[in-house]
């Protein structure tokens, strides 16, 4: 955090959007020349009344401070920025009813991971409560944690279902009493047997080389529905399709994070744990996706543990950027 930050805004969590942060190549001013840093829309989510209707709205996660503690490698927090310049640039395809908006960031200062969490969850929410469609740029996989209880506060639904695109289960217990990038799941589990509300978790591209035999146990004994790497092939991918659209016909509201080591270290080599047999993001894996986009009860999805320090040529950036690209041209 730089010092001028620091002394403007002193110990806080959250920052509203600065247009600033999109620009780009001008080609045009009519509609088909149009890019995204011409379209975007800078909120300030303090600001009353504001709303967010027809909106996929961007919100910074500007922490890794549950990577450093899992050990991992740190840098995602910069992600975020670096998100920002791709998407600024890319054209428009959208439809005319859909706006784009940046809500701005929250931080995590002082190491204070939880406070970050709880600032993310009421923003989540304040998003969802205004009508948008919150799209979180992470960001280590501890956005996890504050993201769904952001979800959980707007909607106050009892079944709640979370798809994570992830080679890692992420259930790991606390350690000293503390969460990480590792522990968002097993959080929620806790919170659901505390609190009385289902949770529901189907993990895609899970790899038995990045999890434990007990993490495969906890799993099983949560209910969890695991899809392994080695089970994304053409010939299955229909029934792969089949299986998403039962969780979540079974779910309520769905909330989707991708974890981008998800996919193969040649594609996405800028993460804080890069998975060298993972996800290739060709058609295959693409058919699963837009099935993924296309649920009807889809309520929000974030991108976590983009590291731009080992990012070879902004492959992860941009992969990440071509998914939400995805993403917004999908929406109606």
């Amino acid at each position: 955090m730089s010092k001028p930050f620091m002394e403007a805004f002193g110990n806080v969590c959250y920052k509203p959007a600065e247009q600033q942060n999109w620009s780009g190549r001008i080609d045009g001013d009519t509609a088909e020349n149009l890019r995204w840093h011409q379209l975007i829309t800078c909120v300030d989510l303090n600001a009353v009344p504001l709303s967010l209707d027809k909106h996929i709205v961007f919100l910074g996660f500007c922490c890794d401070e549950g990577v450093r503690r899992n050990q991992g490698r740190i840098g995602a927090k910069d992600a975020p920025a670096a998100l920002r310049k791709v998407l600024a640039g890319l054209p428009s395809h959208m439809q005319a009813a859909i706006k784009i908006a940046d809500a701005g960031d929250v931080f995590c200062t002082a190491e204070d991971l939880e406070a970050a969490q709880n600032e993310l969850a009421i923003r989540v929410a304040q998003i969802l409560d205004k009508g948008g469609f919150p799209v979180v740029l992470g960001g280590g996989h501890e956005v996890t944690y504050g993201h769904f209880n952001g979800l959980k506060s707007h909607s106050k639904t009892k079944k709640i279902g979370v798809i994570n695109l992830d080679a890692h289960f992420d259930i790991r217990p606390l350690v000293n009493d503390r969460g990480n990038s590792g522990t968002g799941f097993y959080q929620i589990f806790k919170d659901a047997e505390q609190e009385g509300f289902e949770a529901r978790y189907l993990a895609l591209g899970i790899q038995d080389i990045s999890n434990t035999q007990a993490l495969f146990n906890y799993a099983k004994d949560k209910g969890v529905q695991v899809i392994k790497r080695e089970e994304i092939f053409p010939e299955n991918i229909d029934r792969l399709i089949s299986q998403i659209q039962g969780f979540a016909n079974d779910s309520d509201d769905i909330y989707l994070t991708v974890d981008m080591d998800v996919f193969a270290a040649a594609y996405a080599p800028g993460v804080s744990a890069p998975a060298f047999h993972g996800i290739v993001p060709d058609h295959n894996f693409h058919k699963i996706f837009q099935s993924l986009l296309q649920l009807p009860n889809l309520k929000s999805i974030d991108f976590a543990e983009i590291n731009p320090l080992y990012d070879i040529d902004n492959r992860t950036t941009k992969l990440a950027a071509d998914l939400i690209f995805r993403l917004v041209n999908n929406k109606r």
